[in-house]
């Protein structure tokens, strides 16, 4: 589903009106939409209020009352500003017949207070995505008013007091929300999407199916992009997955990202480790092939293993590099040759992309694809932007990057978003504060490490391991609370998560 900012969906919009869908049309085609989205979806309603802004949200609201009232419901419209902005929205109001009650806030306060407290449904089609700051006292008033109220409460393309600027006291709080043309930004990122409910799409004559840039997928449209697991199979048809990791003060993250490959369905998971770590990393992963390698004098893999690194990954179609490594030299040249002679999928993280910032040139002449899985310090790292101006526009920050350096990016964090080199940006809808710990991120590069060895495309990759991650620290989050579980908890939810996105959920 594609994710339009306001001045994006104005454009299209505008080119839709020159090419001969008039605006009209267009508000017409939206206000009848979500007028059928209420019949089909909340039948018993009988009393209906509509909340009109003086914009174009309010000329939906008022298509919306003229099909209510056509279709014998009990409707009334409540004006919350005298004046109209839009002339085309008054226009779809004088079209409304005298079977619909028409009130104005404050002027009819008590009687839209009693239509607001008696209505089955409600819809709020005051500012849509044409609101910024804060709510006028009658706003909020009247927002005051419909939370007390037992009706649905159903937004027209945002609550008002919603936007991406914040969220405004006394914002609306919708149980759901039809969104024109497109998915809003808001309605996908949290804590705005809280304020959200359940969002559908209501098309409006414009096909936008061409538009590239940012866009999220539901669970079922996911599920089309896990790996074929064929019945007449075996441990080779579903990939070959290594993991170089670890250090002497650090040697769960190896395991922690082995884990997470293992429970995601390679077929084969290598581990390569510094010796040092040989027993605890042995018996913590049964399941994988080791290679302990020798160890420099600051526990990390030594340089001189480079070479043997570059020989052993050759069979491997997805190599993870960073977890726990350590930043050393010894690093530094372990990645330059991975980098020169490494043929597969390359999936970078933690102290592999604090290495790669100091080295960012090495990306130049890259024999493999390069996935990256920052999180807003590392992306500091690698960018020069500071954390705040990242996660103002990190849907930005994460496309400029992959673009800029031909790499696949996963930019962590609260809806972490994921883009490809071709300037295409996923935004995850999963994700738990219980993900707000020490060894999460190993977690997830070992599911997109084994999701890539099985087949997948890296940007599939990425947008499946980020929503089974998520939903995994979801189930954690439920099942131990967000306090107390852990990292351990949340690996061992990871065949739930799997279960639920093969049931669509």
């Amino acid at each position: 589903m594609i994710i339009l900012a306001p001045e994006k969906i104005k454009a299209v919009e505008k080119r839709a009106n020159d090419a001969g869908l008039s605006y009209m049309r267009m508000m017409e085609k939206a206000g009848r939409g979500c007028a059928e989205y209420i019949l089909k979806n909340h039948r018993s309603a009988q009393k209906a209020v509509i909340l009109c802004g003086k914009g174009k949200n309010g000329g939906d609201g008022f298509v919306i009352a003229r099909h209510l009232t056509a279709a014998c419901k009990f409707v009334t419209v409540i004006k919350l500003f005298d004046a109209p902005s839009d002339l085309l929205s008054e226009s779809r109001r004088e079209l409304l017949s005298s079977d619909t009650e028409m009130l104005v806030f404050p002027a009819d306060r008590t009687r839209a207070a009693d239509a607001i407290s008696k209505a089955d449904i409600i819809v709020d089609a005051v500012f849509g995505i044409g609101f910024s700051g804060q709510l006028p006292a009658d706003v909020k008033e009247v927002n005051r008013l419909c939370m007390r109220s037992d009706a649905v409460k159903t937004a027209i393309d945002l609550p008002s007091g919603l936007s991406a600027n914040g969220i405004s006291e006394d914002c609306f709080k919708a149980d759901e929300t039809l969104s024109m043309l497109c998915l809003k930004k808001e309605q996908v990122y949290k804590p705005f999407s809280s304020f959200c409910g359940k969002v559908t799409v209501i098309p409006i004559g414009i096909d936008i199916s061409f538009t590239k840039g940012v866009f999220t997928l539901t669970p079922p449209e996911l599920r089309e992009r896990l790996p074929v697991r064929p019945f007449d199979s075996n441990k080779g048809t579903f990939g070959k997955a290594a993991i170089i990791a670890g250090s002497k003060n650090m040697p769960g993250a190896a395991i922690i990202a082995a884990k997470g490959a293992v429970s995601s369905g390679a077929g084969l998971v290598c581990v390569m480790y510094p010796d040092v770590c040989r027993e605890i990393i042995c018996s913590a992963v049964p399941e994988c092939i080791h290679e302990p390698l020798l160890t420099d004098g600051n526990g990390m893999i030594d340089a001189l293993e480079a070479e043997t690194v570059a020989n052993k990954t050759e069979k491997y179609g997805a190599v993870a590099f960073g977890c726990g490594l350590g930043t050393g030299n010894s690093g530094a040249v372990l990645l330059e040759t991975l980098l020169r002679t490494y043929r597969g999928t390359l999936i970078i993280d933690a102290d592999g992309i604090n290495i790669l910032a100091k080295h960012i040139d090495l990306l130049k002449n890259a024999s493999c694809t390069v996935l990256l899985t920052p999180h807003p310090g590392e992306m500091s790292r690698l960018t020069g932007k500071t954390i705040s101006e990242i996660n103002a526009d990190r849907e930005h920050t994460a496309a400029e990057f992959a673009q800029k350096h031909n790499v696949y990016v996963l930019l962590k964090g609260a809806n972490t978003v994921a883009a490809s080199p071709s300037g295409e940006v996923f935004i995850n809808t999963s994700g738990s504060t219980a993900l707000s710990r020490g060894g999460s991120g190993d977690l997830l590069t070992g599911i997109a490490t084994a999701l890539t060895a099985e087949g997948a495309a890296p940007f599939d990759a990425l947008m499946l391991a980020a929503f089974l991650h998520g939903r995994a620290g979801e189930i954690a989050g439920k099942r131990f609370t967000p306090y107390a579980a852990t990292v351990q908890h949340i690996t061992d939810c990871l065949p739930e998560a799997f279960l639920q996105l093969f049931e669509g959920q």
